[in-house]
Formats: structure tokens, C-alpha cells, sequence
């Protein structure tokens, strides 16, 4: 079977294209270099077809067509260029990872300043957010009715997607994994990212009691490179995985907590419950085996 996934989020295509290649298929996954932050295209390079931004969607369709499955991740914009041009004769799989479908009010912007960030929501009226917003939502109805079968990478991304199948992420287990030592260091770590409100996160464990020295890591102005987070994890013990998006509190494990389970670390989830040890439904063999029964479907 030839598997062509359509873009990437946060590694995820480039995991399965790996891990469906031991399944015996041909995969791999069409990226822009230019949107590459983290390098994890440069590390998983074997698996990547190139393309810029200007010529991203009709090298998709090239390659599109000696490929059996066509797995887009987040651009439900696509789906539509793929039925046009192939009509009944691809199977689609459109595949959801977050704020793509959750949406986000307001992101964090640091490169901006505060005038700057002003003038931008003065230029943004209501009637304007309003009409993107409803359009936005059409785009995405419609899309769903189009593909095959839609996938949601967290559960609770499964009220907002009708008849979503939910899939958990894979983790790439040969470049997260856990040192051989059984010493753990004692410092805590957690991050703060575009989508999440740090402030609320650290506010809560102080309301809850935690009482640890934890070391907030910026992830948007020092991007860890995908090659070395494996070992930049591995300096602490535990991962607090405390995250509000929207001013609500997300209840799912996020990416880095699960490559922080991964790597040994302890990580303390929206409850503060502390976990340990990477669940088994995330183990790429998993979940490419059940990708594979939802494309033969």
C-alpha cells in the first residue's frame, strides 16, 4: 500500500510514516522546509517529499496519484483539490491534532508589541472574526463529509468532528526512550507554548498545593530542536502537563508529556495525578496497526 500523508503536526506524519514502512508500506509525508521550527523533518528526512509553500498543493495532487492512501493532516482546505482531481478513486483520510479544529481565541504573540498587537485587533472588527469564524466552520463541515474517514489525535476533540474515529499519537519509542540508569534527577519542568496561557497553569498547581521548584521552559522564543529533546528532557524528573488553552484546562496528555513518559520521566496530568511509564496505545506499532484497518476499511 503507498501512503502519501499531506502535511505534518508536530512529527506525527513523519512517525507514521516510519512506523507504517516496518508495517511494509510505502510511506512518507509532503512538507514545507520553510515551516520546519523544530527540525523534525530534517531528522525524519528519509520519510520527506519537499515542496514550498507556493507549489505545496499541486505537488501534493502529483504525488498523489500513485499513492493509495491520502492522509491529510489539518488541512481540511485540501480535501476539496483531492476530490475534484481524483473523485471516488483515492481514499481520504482527514486527520485533526487540536487548535486546527478547536480553534484558538487569542495566541500569545511575542515578537509583537503591545502597540502593534492593538493595532491588529483594531484592524480585526466583530463583523469580520465573525464571518471567518462561520466560514471557517463551513469549510470544515463540508470537508468531513468528503473524506473517507476523519481522525482526531485527542478525546476530547471527538464532540467538535461528527463520527471521528479517535487515534492516539504515536511516539517515535527508538528516539524517545529512557536512559538505562534507574537515578532520576529532582528538577520539574514544564512549557510555555503559542497556544497555552502559562500564567493560569502555574496559578492552579499553587492554588493545588504543588509545591515544586518547576523550571518554565519558552518554547516559542528558544525552539528545542526535535534531534535533541530526547536528552534535554532527560535533565529532569518530572513534567508538569498543566495546560489552558481558551482559559479552559485541556485534560488530555500533551505530545511533550508523552515523549516526557517516554524518556522516564514521572508527569503530573490536569488532575496533578502523577503518571509514569508511556501507555501501550501509544506505541507506534499500535496505532499504525489501527491506521491500517481504518484505511482498508
Amino acid at each position: 500500500m503507498r501512503i502519501l500523508h499531506v502535511w505534518d503536526q508536530a512529527g506525527v506524519a513523519f512517525v507514521l510514516a516510519k512506523y507504517q514502512r516496518l508495517h511494509g508500506h510505502d510511506s512518507r509525508a509532503i512538507m514545507v522546509r520553510e515551516y520546519d521550527k523544530y527540525g523534525i523533518g530534517r531528522f525524519y528526512n528519509e520519510y520527506v517529499i519537499e515542496a514550498t509553500l507556493e507549489d505545496f498543493a499541486e505537488k501534493s495532487i502529483r504525488e498523489s496519484r500513485s499513492a493509495d492512501i491520502l492522509h491529510i493532516h489539518s488541512r481540511s482546505d485540501l480535501v476539496f483539490k483531492f476530490r475534484e482531481e481524483f473523485g471516488d478513486s483515492k481514499r481520504i483520510i482527514l486527520h485533526y491534532h487540536g487548535t486546527d479544529i478547536r480553534g484558538i481565541k487569542r495566541q500569545k504573540l511575542p515578537h509583537r508589541s503591545k502597540l502593534s498587537d492593538l493595532a491588529v485587533r483594531g484592524i480585526f472588527t466583530y463583523r469580520r472574526v465573525r464571518d471567518a469564524i462561520l466560514e471557517k466552520k463551513r469549510i470544515h463541515s463540508q470537508a468531513q463529509r468528503l473524506a473517507d474517514a476523519v481522525i482526531v489525535s485527542t478525546p476530547d476533540l471527538l464532540p467538535l468532528v461528527s463520527n471521528a474515529i479517535y487515534i492516539p499519537n504515536p511516539i517515535d519509542m527508538d528516539h524517545f526512550r529512557p536512559e538505562k540508569s534507574s537515578s532520576k534527577p529532582e528538577r520539574a519542568l514544564t512549557m510555555d507554548t503559542e497556544a497555552t496561557d502559562i500564567r493560569l497553569a502555574l496559578n492552579y498547581c499553587k492554588k493545588q498545593n504543588v509545591e515544586l521548584d518547576i523550571d518554565v521552559y519558552n518554547r516559542i522564543r528558544d525552539p528545542i530542536m526535535y534531534g535533541d529533546m530526547p536528552a534535554f528532557l532527560k535533565k529532569y524528573g518530572l513534567y508538569i502537563d498543566v495546560r489552558y488553552v481558551d482559559g479552559k484546562i485541556l485534560e488530555n496528555l500533551s505530545k511533550t508529556a508523552l515523549e516526557a513518559l517516554a524518556c522516564g520521566l514521572d508527569v503530573l496530568d490536569y488532575k496533578l495525578n502523577r503518571r509514569h511509564g508511556l501507555p501501550v496505545e501509544y506505541n507506534p506499532m499500535n496505532v499504525t496497526s489501527r491506521l491500517e484497518t481504518i484505511y482498508l476499511q
